[in-house]
C-alpha cells in the first residue's frame, strides 16, 4: 500500500536531518523553561547577529499571538532597550520573569507599532494546547520497520520524546529516559517510551536512502518515529536545542508536558519531574 504524503514528508524531512546531529554544544547555563514570548525569528541582515531581528512564526496559544504580532514583523525595542539582534532579544527575554507584560517596539511593513505582550512559559503553552486532551490520531511512520504508528491507539503509559534531529544531546537525553523505563522494578505498570522527530531542511538538504535514518535511530536507544512538519508543530515548538517531552496514559490522554534542554543545570531535576509524572499517570490507571 503506498505511503500517506504526510509519512514520506516525514521520512524525507527526517532522513535529510540525519547528518546533522554534530550540531554545537548547549550551554550549561540555558535553562530549559524560561520566560517565552512565542515567536520563531531569524537576523534578515545576512548573518547571525546582524539584525534588524525579523518575526518569520508565530506559536499557537503564545504571548506573542494574543498580542497580534504577525510574522514579517521586525523588533526594534523591548522596554525601551534597543533590540540590534535576534540574540539580545533572546537575553533580554530570558532575563525576565514568565508572566512579565512586556512593552514591544515593532515595525511591521515601515509603521512603527507599540504593543504589550505577556511572557509564559513552553510548559504552560503546551499545558494549555495539550493537557487533559485526548491525543488526535496521528499518521508516523516507525523507521525500524516502515510500519505506521498512531499513539491515539497507545494502550499503555507512554512517554513521546519530540525532537529536531539537529539538536546537540537529545539523543543521549532520550536514551537516558529510555533506560530509566527500562530499569524499573518489576510489578510496576510498564511505561513505553519513544522518540519522534522532523526536521525543516527537507527542502534545503539532499534526501538519500531510509537506511540513513536506520543508522541515526542506533543513538537514541529508543523506537524512532518521523513525523510531518504539522503534526511536529502540534506537539512541539519551533526549537533546535529542546527535547519536548509528553506522557500519554493507556486511554490516549496527554497527561504531562515539558521540554527539556539537554546538559544543562536543570536537566536532572526537570527529568525527576518527568519520571514522577510517568509514574502516576501508570499507577493511576492501575486502581
Amino acid at each position: 500500500m503506498p505511503r500517506p504524503p504526510a509519512v514520506t514528508a516525514a521520512l524525507a524531512a527526517a532522513t535529510a536531518a540525519a547528518a546533522l546531529c554534530a550540531a554545537a554544544p548547549v550551554s550549561a547555563n540555558k535553562a530549559s523553561n524560561p520566560a517565552f514570548l512565542g515567536v520563531g525569528m531569524e537576523d534578515t541582515g545576512g548573518v547571525r547577529g546582524a539584525g534588524p531581528c525579523t518575526i518569520n512564526s508565530i506559536e499557537e496559544g503564545s504571548g506573542a499571538e494574543a498580542a497580534q504580532l504577525q510574522p514579517g514583523d521586525v523588533f526594534e525595542r523591548l522596554d525601551g532597550a534597543a533590540i540590534p539582534s535576534c540574540d539580545s532579544l533572546v537575553t533580554l527575554i530570558t532575563s525576565k520573569a514568565p508572566g512579565t507584560i512586556i512593552r514591544l517596539d515593532i515595525r511591521r511593513r515601515e509603521q512603527p507599532l507599540k504593543v504589550k505582550a505577556e511572557l509564559l512559559t513552553r510548559d504552560e503553552i503546551l499545558r494549555r494546547r495539550l493537557v487533559g486532551q485526548s491525543m488526535p490520531a496521528t499518521d508516523l511512520l516507525r523507521v525500524e520497520d516502515g510500519a505506521a504508528v498512531d499513539l491515539a491507539a497507545t494502550r499503555r503509559t507512554t512517554i513521546v520524546g519530540w525532537f529536531p534531529m539537529n539538536c546537540a544531546g537529545c539523543d543521549a537525553v532520550i536514551g537516558q529516559v529510555a533506560r530509566w523505563s527500562r530499569d524499573r522494578k518489576d510489578g510496576r505498570a510498564p511505561i513505553a517510551v519513544v522518540a519522534a522527530t522532523v526536521d525543516a531542511s527537507i527542502h534545503r538538504a539532499p534526501i538519500d536512502s531510509l537506511e540513513q535514518l536506520r543508522i541515526a535511530q542506533r543513538s537514541f536507544d529508543a523506537p524512532l518515529l518521523a513525523a510531518d512538519h504539522d503534526t511536529y508543530a502540534k506537539f512541539a515548538m519551533r526549537d533546535t536545542d529542546r527535547v519536548h517531552f509528553m506522557v500519554i496514559d493507556c486511554r490516549g490522554v496527554v497527561q504531562y508536558v515539558v521540554p527539556i534542554v539537554p546538559n544543562t543545570d536543570d536537566t536532572s531535576a526537570v527529568l525527576d519531574e518527568l519520571y514522577a509524572a510517568a509514574e502516576q499517570a501508570a499507577r493511576r490507571m492501575t486502581r
